[in-house]
């Protein structure tokens, strides 16, 4: 009996299928991870640190601002933010579509430039510049609205800045000369902290 011979076409697509399905079932510490559309709730996407084994595993992630892809932390900056859920509630992101332009959140730290030097903040939130709806809270930054600041210094434990008269220092910003920091984790080099923020200051 002769060996059954399938079309070209018919085998390209046979081949596409299978290895899909075998990179969407199967994943790798550092794959970075979204959750399937449940109806429930938001959908967190996540870098995977640890995979559990049995029936149904589990995936152990720091959870990742969605557009940003920058690790979220607690509210006082303290520690990173993880989540664990099974690991067929997930499938493999593609990070290549992930949009890089300025999508500020809330809580997202920043640095702005101005005058030459620059000046560290956390968003804390956002507000037309016509008094108009923002929809910047719901669905990141709009590229338009003013963008709220709580002032910072970026050295170990992110500590707020406070004016002449105690008080907490704030300040407004637009979408210009605005970057997103990456943030430091507590290790045995210091508290949580925003990278290279000894090398903005001096430049």
């Amino acid at each position: 009996m002769e060996n059954l011979k399938l079309p070209f076409g018919v085998f390209v697509y046979l081949y596409r299928y299978t290895m899909k399905n075998r990179l969407s079932s199967s994943f790798e510490l550092g794959d970075v991870v979204v959750e399937r559309n449940t109806g429930v709730g938001r959908k967190r996407v996540g870098e995977i640190v640890f995979i559990t084994e049995g029936k149904r595993p589990k995936l152990r992630l720091v959870e990742l601002a969605p557009r940003s892809l920058i690790p979220k932390f607690s509210g006082n900056y303290s520690k990173l933010r993880y989540f664990t859920t099974h690991q067929a509630n997930c499938r493999r992101l593609n990070i290549i579509n992930i949009k890089k332009s300025k999508v500020f959140q809330l809580g997202d730290v920043i640095r702005h430039r101005r005058y030459g030097t620059f000046r560290f903040g956390i968003i804390v939130g956002f507000h037309h510049p016509d008094g108009l709806y923002s929809d910047s809270w719901e669905k990141g930054y709009n590229g338009k609205d003013i963008i709220e600041c709580v002032e910072i210094s970026g050295r170990s434990g992110l500590p707020r800045k406070r004016d002449s008269d105690g008080k907490i220092s704030k300040f407004e910003i637009g979408p210009t000369h605005v970057k997103l920091c990456e943030i430091l984790p507590m290790d045995q080099n210091g508290g949580v902290r925003i990278k290279d923020y000894f090398e903005f200051i001096h430049s």
